[in-house]
């Protein structure tokens, strides 16, 4: 019988690795080889944003994804949130109720999966957002490539994105759902206590490609459950480092190709007044200039009124002790 039992468990641990080896032959099958490659006029030593969105030809370099339209993702040029220059606003106007690349990665308390269907092997997803090509960078792929950026989470987003999150990750042109799942995947989410990201740009974003991956597209999803008042992100600054350096061993990285402007002043805090409110009304004693000054007023006014009370006392005492020795 216990021979059995072994025989049996040895069989099921054969059958496991067999079926985890088959998966993994399959992913490799799917994911076609990409040598990286970039060329040499669109690289830079100094590390500077590829994309700074501080004026013309960053249009060329940013796009919408296949499914951008099933919530009505759109981007523009923005102006009054940017963190230097000018920044890049995605919207989003409508919502949806399908399954996103990364509902699959989402579990609750306990470890339960929130979109069950999403582990099913037919499974259907969609890939709202914006994206960046390797192409337009002189690039294959981004297959070892170590991108970062300044954000921003929109206002309006905490429980109308799906785990009120924005993920970036890289896949392919064919959206293949196995480079994705493969990829070294960042996940923004709201956060206006801890790490302020939505009326600051004081939290850096980042993605690493890991290398033979054959990604070709870099993600920024938007994931929509409920339609927004309020931008869904601002993106600023995106730089591009290489796994390449060059002949003097320097690190390389793609030029900017878009006017970027290095005497802009960055400004991390962009509601100014909201965070100064916040402030004030966690102090209980600020005070403005003019109210201080008219505190010390009051309070000279007081210690004087103590001194001729306490001198009046002291007066009084002695013409008592006066008399009674007189």
């Amino acid at each position: 019988m216990l021979l059995k039992k072994i025989i049996s468990g040895a069989a099921a641990a054969v059958l496991s690795v067999t079926c985890m080896a088959s998966a993994a032959f399959a992913d490799a099958a799917e994911r076609p080889e990409i040598p990286f490659k970039f060329d040499p006029t669109m690289t830079t030593t100094e590390k500077v944003p590829a994309l700074s969105f501080d004026s013309d030809g960053w249009e060329d370099h940013i796009s919408l994804t296949k499914d951008a339209a099933e919530v009505g993702v759109g981007f523009s040029l923005d102006k009054t949130t940017h963190y230097q220059g000018f920044s890049l606003k995605v919207t989003a106007s409508g919502e949806s109720s399908k399954l996103f690349f990364n509902s699959a990665s989402i579990v609750d308390s306990d470890g339960n999966p929130v979109y069950p269907d999403a582990q099913k092997e037919d499974a259907v997803f969609i890939c709202p957002g914006i994206e960046l090509n390797a192409s337009t960078f002189g690039l294959s792929c981004f297959d070892g490539c170590f991108i970062t950026y300044a954000y921003k989470i929109g206002a309006d987003v905490e429980q109308k994105l799906m785990d009120n999150s924005v993920y970036c990750f890289g896949t392919d042109d064919t959206y293949n759902i196995n480079i994705a799942a493969s990829s070294s995947t960042s996940k923004l989410t709201y956060d206006a206590v801890v790490n302020n990201n939505v009326t600051q740009y004081s939290v850096r974003g980042n993605i690493t490609i890991p290398v033979d991956s054959a990604c070709t597209k870099i993600v920024f999803e938007i994931p929509v459950l409920h339609k927004l008042e309020s931008d869904a992100l601002c993106l600023d600054n995106i730089t591009i480092a290489l796994p390449e350096k060059d002949k003097d061993g320097k690190d390389l990285y793609i030029k900017n190709l878009d006017g970027y402007n290095p005497n802009a002043k960055p400004q991390e805090i962009i509601n100014e007044i909201k965070i100064l409110d916040k402030k004030e009304s966690s102090i209980d004693f600020g005070e403005t200039a003019e109210t201080q000054e008219g505190n010390k007023t009051i309070v000279i006014v007081i210690i004087a009124v103590v001194a001729v009370v306490a001198g009046g006392l002291i007066g009084f005492i002695v013409l008592r002790r006066k008399k009674k020795f007189y």
